[in-house]
């Protein structure tokens, strides 16, 4: 055998790893589960907790579910559900917290509130709730408060130029009448980068 044979024979063997590799990956993460629940109990901190310790005033979760990632890094990361009485009616009304991933420094937290009336789940969310996260700045947060009245204060600011200019903050007012969310005027507040500090 010859040298460029010899060198022909060695690509050879190593193109053919190369491929029953790929095809033992592709395998393996086909036949992983598509999403796992876990106890509220052993909650990814890097999902769920930012290290700034700002918090949207819900208690700890009846429970939560993790969701894979897609190739980019993209998708629904978190579902966290949280069974409370919002209309003091007896009732366990429910509150899901789906955590979102957009592959970049910014991400959000999107809300979906649900009353409970008898066996059915009414979906009361208003438009646009849903905060806007970036690496350093938050254009977007949002507050619970579960007593002594259910309301949720969201403090919000525009883009600028970039992501990180500092531009004029307004606040508005969530409050549950009936079995409706209402919306208080909205107030304009200071020029912040963080929307947090002003909670």
């Amino acid at each position: 055998m010859n040298k460029s044979n010899s060198i022909i024979l060695f690509l050879s063997v190593l193109v053919f790893l190369g491929i029953g590799f790929v095809v033992y990956q592709k395998y393996f993460q086909s036949s992983a589960s598509p999403e796992t629940t876990i106890s509220t109990n052993s909650i990814d901190d890097n999902i769920t907790i930012k290290s700034d310790g700002f918090s949207d005033g819900l208690p700890k979760p009846d429970s939560v579910v993790n969701y894979p990632l897609d190739e980019f890094g993209t998708g629904v990361a978190q579902k966290q559900i949280y069974r409370i009485d919002i209309n003091n009616d007896g009732q366990t009304d429910k509150i899901t917290k789906t955590f979102v991933e957009t592959g970049n420094a910014h991400s959000y937290y999107e809300y979906k509130i649900e009353l409970r009336h008898g066996n059915e789940y009414i979906d009361v969310t208003p438009n646009n709730l849903k905060t806007t996260n970036g690496a350093e700045c938050d254009l977007q947060q949002i507050q619970f408060s579960l007593k002594p009245q259910f309301s949720a204060k969201i403090i919000y600011r525009e883009l600028g130029n970039y992501w990180n200019q500092p531009t004029v903050a307004k606040q508005k007012k969530l409050t549950l009448i009936g079995n409706k969310i209402q919306e208080s005027e909205i107030k304009t507040l200071k020029s912040v980068c963080d929307v947090k500090v002003l909670f």
